[in-house]
């Protein structure tokens, strides 16, 4: 059995509980577990305090700064283990916050049961391995409120091997001063270059601290960063959560109108979206990307002229902002203005010349002006960019196609099939020029490829004149026959 430790703290005030706390350890000797419920700040407090109070025992602290499976060999090879007395684990959460949500916007669980993290698995089974390696030493493990509650259910036989656990209060002035360094030192778009735990541990950190009571203003600094990075995870309906908690605090706030209305966008909830951008816009009209995440919404209602309108609104702010150049262009295709589709387009190429989608959409623009040529030459310029540009490889036949120039659109249709090989379309299109060409064989066998992919193809075989050259053959109309039949 372990060793327990003498405490009955858990109900005692902040100082009588630390008091105990030091008791204990005071008269502890050998094996011992004890689980202590702080803060990060707060843990580090106090082990200073504890180092200072217990200086006839040898402490040390092992800090965890990443993921760990394995606590046992970290433990075997801590410089000077031998001869501690007390041992203080620090970080054991970063090796959690994968498994768990410690409940963002009232929408996290604790209690995630259906997969255990490695290290919980290995501190349950080898926690009699634990004991009989490290005899001498007794294990302080410092943890956040919901780690706590999650390894007394995942790993409830280590847990319970313990003392239970205590809580030390944190000094409400330390508190203040990590939600400070929360608060500023991190710049705010750092979180965009970390990897997914280091967002997963900051939200548990953002978590702990929102916890403690804020002022009002810090607390919704911690919302509108917690949204942020629920967005970047995906996370979008936390995410907008997350920002009503913010505005609720600060109703004033353009940035937060305009990331919630992102986070709208991102689900399709292109309404809700709209209007989160206008609130955004009335706060501050002088926002160019407000103005054009708005046109981008807009169109992708289909309400294009408004959505143009709001593109120029955004160029007339940032007449440099290619990507509003791109959408006001896309619009204006939509509603069938091809001349100033282009013209959009040659503004993009002109800030971004290497832009693979500018250049595909110039091209289509010429293409249904009839300009092939011209359409091709763009077709190019976009695959000198994206080779694999599958769209691209397509429309590019589809211009030699209405050029007459057979063989070079096949050889197109083919390159688009190297990218898309499941991809219908090709099929049918080389269908039809060898149907133009009279090779019934080759006609039969790629269209018998479209049709396998999609069949709504053979009804368009039906009446597509490009067959019309073929269609009394008896070959093809055996194929016809054959594919119409169940």
């Amino acid at each position: 059995m372990v060793n327990t430790l003498n405490t009955d703290i858990s109900e005692r005030t902040a100082t009588e509980g630390y008091q105990a706390f030091v008791r204990s350890l005071r008269r502890h000797k050998g094996f011992g577990l004890l689980f202590v419920e702080s803060t990060p700040v707060g843990g580090f407090d106090l082990i200073k305090k504890v180092s200072f109070d217990l200086q006839q025992k040898k402490i040390n602290v092992l800090v965890l700064s990443k993921a760990i499976n394995n606590l046992i060999e970290l433990v075997e090879v801590f410089p000077g283990q031998d001869n501690l007395n007390i041992l203080f684990i620090v970080g054991l959460e970063k090796s959690l916050v994968e498994y768990i949500r410690p409940g963002y916007g009232g929408k996290g669980d604790y209690y995630n049961l259906d997969t255990i993290p490695p290290i919980l698995s290995h501190l349950n089974w080898q926690r009699e391995n634990f004991r009989d390696r490290f005899r001498h030493l007794c294990f302080v493990f410092i943890l956040p409120k919901y780690a706590i509650k999650y390894i007394s259910l995942r790993a409830p036989d280590f847990f319970d091997w313990g003392s239970g656990k205590i809580q030390i209060s944190t000094e409400r002035g330390l508190i203040e001063k990590e939600i400070r360094r929360l608060s500023w030192d991190i710049g705010i778009d750092k979180y965009r270059r970390w990897t997914s735990q280091q967002r997963l541990e900051r939200l548990a950190e953002i978590h702990i601290y929102l916890e403690e009571n804020p002022d009002r203003q810090r607390k919704f600094y911690f919302y509108f960063e917690q949204a942020l990075i629920l967005a970047t995870n995906g996370n979008y309906e936390e995410s907008i959560t997350s920002y009503d908690d913010a505005l609720k605090l600060k109703s004033d706030n353009p940035a937060a109108w305009h990331n919630r209305g992102i986070a709208l966008h991102n689900l399709g909830r292109y309404d809700e979206a709209i209007a989160s951008f206008d609130f955004a816009l009335k706060l501050a009209p002088n926002e160019y990307h407000f103005w054009k995440n708005r046109a981008n919404s807009l169109g992708n209602l289909g309400r294009y002229e408004e959505a143009i309108s709001s593109f120029d609104s955004a160029l007339q702010l940032k007449s440099d902002d290619y990507q509003a150049w791109y959408g006001r262009g896309v619009g204006l295709e939509k509603l069938g203005n091809y001349d100033g589709a282009i013209a959009s387009f040659d503004k993009v190429l002109k800030l971004k010349p290497d832009g693979h989608e500018a250049c595909y959409s110039r091209g289509n623009a010429l293409f249904n002006l009839g300009t092939y040529e011209e359409a091709i030459t763009s077709f190019d310029n976009a695959l000198k960019s994206k080779p694999d540009y599958y769209e691209a490889w397509n429309n590019r036949g589809s211009a030699l196609f209405n050029l007459g120039r057979f063989e070079e659109a096949i050889a197109s249709f083919d390159n688009a099939l190297k990218f898309k090989p499941d991809e219908a379309n090709p099929y049918f299109n080389k269908a039809c020029a060898y149907a133009l060409q009279e090779n019934i064989p080759l006609t039969i066998e790629n269209l018998k490829q479209a049709i396998n992919l999609n069949s709504k193809y053979l009804e368009m075989a039906k009446t597509d004149i490009d067959f019309d050259k073929i269609r009394h053959d008896s070959r093809f109309i055996d194929f016809i026959n054959q594919s119409d039949s169940p």
